[in-house]
């Protein structure tokens, strides 16, 4: 078991969290699937508009892996499929006949799981369409079934603003989250990593058995998936590492056990902007929005598939996207303030010291989607540094991406990385600079070339 104490980082002290209750909201009506959550598959569509669909049955499928398939979360009728600029796939919309009439497949025991071979697994995760769940590093992109992993990282814990606690979804399912790690366990000769916050006290957690347990403290990105993989098991050149969210392990357990594609999912819903709304909502995967706040859309408000920090804007319309366990609503900026720069700013927030409020003690503070400042050049400074604990030196890692040189990327280890890493800096960022949107560029480009 390791331990491992996060200096670098902050933590952004935001109002509006979530209650620790989870509470079944209403069954929505439509659901959808956004072929953009699946980074690194190219989709091709297996269904129609007016066709009916099961749960489980397939939605979508890779043209270069035809065998990785993507589900349905809900049985009904395929009511839209949308488009973008140059024909893109934008969202395969289902309306749902409340029946949940479900594809099957076969079960297995607990005591089985003990005898099940790595390609048995592999198999039945794609048969099942459970495979997405499994993404891999570098890239974040889903997992190649026909590679292995040199390890697994199992995502207990996360230090996002509002953030969905891992510990409350594992309350009283000991059982079925050992049966998952069993699962993955099949899938490496190398460990199963799995990775928790200081303190924590779920038993699926400290009593885990045949997995490596390490134990993260310290400010975010403390439970960022790349911060774990550079302690416990760094990835070189040629490497590649899987990782699986805690709740998605469940669903891992819950198919083989079941023999029915799992479609529950637990979402925090966080922010000012949620209203009376903060609870942990129990829905199924790509449920709209209005579901989760009950149908209380207030107007000027951002509504985030996500967080703060890495959320997507999805609209008051949205749907909730494949990998996200946290809806996030904050009020819309675009209020000007009068010679704003020249007060103290005693409730102002800020990762340095321009404003009163840095000297005074630390508080839950009230953040709206405004920027406070216009796009400027980069300049060197030291205000990135103190935000990332990689051992990255990211201003010029950004210059690195920026001028396209590929090989002094790598060496500086943008392949460790992923976008959500450098979110703080893109926060703190005065010259109002997307750093995590350029190192995301810098990925692709790199995957491109091979």
């Amino acid at each position: 078991m390791g331990t491992f104490s996060i200096k670098k980082g902050k933590n952004i002290l935001l109002k509006g969290a979530a209650k620790k209750e989870i509470i079944a909201v209403s069954f929505p009506k439509h659901v959808a699937l956004q072929p953009s959550d699946f980074r690194g598959l190219n989709l091709r569509l297996a269904v129609e508009v007016g066709d009916s669909v099961k749960v489980g049955a397939t939605v979508l499928s890779d043209k270069t892996n035809p065998e990785i398939r993507i589900a349905s979360p809900a049985s009904g009728k395929v009511s839209a499929i949308n488009r973008g600029p140059r024909r893109a796939l934008l969202s395969v919309v289902v309306e749902l006949d409340g029946r949940q009439e479900a594809e099957t497949f076969q079960t297995f025991k607990e005591e089985q799981i003990e005898s099940i071979s790595n390609d048995e697994v592999t198999s039945f995760l794609l048969k099942g369409h459970l495979w997405p769940v499994i993404r891999q590093r570098p890239f974040s992109k889903v997992a190649d079934p026909k590679k292995k992993p040199k390890s697994i990282f199992i995502h207990a814990m996360n230090t996002e603003p509002l953030a969905l606690d891992s510990e409350c979804i594992l309350q009283n399912k000991e059982k079925e989250f050992q049966a998952g790690l069993m699962i993955l366990k099949k899938l490496t000769d190398g460990d199963v990593n799995l990775c928790m916050s200081e303190g924590a006290k779920a038993k699926a957690l400290t009593q885990a058995q045949g997995v490596q347990r390490h134990v993260f403290s310290g400010p975010h990105p403390a439970g960022n998936v790349s911060t774990h993989i550079h302690c416990v098991d760094p990835i070189n050149k040629g490497d590649h590492v899987w990782y699986v969210e805690a709740q998605d392990v469940l669903r891992i357990a819950s198919l083989f056990l079941k023999g029915v594609y799992p479609v529950e999912r637990i979402v925090a819903v966080t922010g000012e902007g949620a209203g009376g709304h903060q609870v942990y909502a129990k829905t199924i995967m790509g449920a709209p929005l209005s579901v989760l706040l009950e149908g209380d859309i207030p107007e000027q408000m951002r509504y985030l598939s996500g967080s703060v920090l890495t959320g997507k804007d999805v609209g008051a319309h949205g749907f909730l996207r494949f990998y996200d366990t946290q809806v996030t609503i904050l009020p819309e900026g675009g209020k000007r303030e009068f010679l704003g720069w020249l007060s103290p700013g005693v409730n102002k927030y800020t990762f340095s010291k321009t404003f009163v409020s840095s000297f005074l003690p630390e508080k839950e503070v009230s953040l709206d989607s405004d920027k406070h400042g216009s796009d400027r050049a980069i300049v060197l400074n030291n205000i990135y540094n103190p935000l990332v604990p990689l051992d990255i030196m990211t201003y010029f890692l950004l210059k690195a991406v920026l001028s396209g040189n590929i090989e002094e990327a790598e060496e500086l280890g943008i392949l460790e990385c992923d976008e959500e890493d450098f979110a703080l800096c893109t926060f703190a960022c005065p010259s109002k600079t997307d750093v995590g949107g350029i190192i995301g560029q810098g990925l692709a480009l790199i995957e491109k070339e091979g």
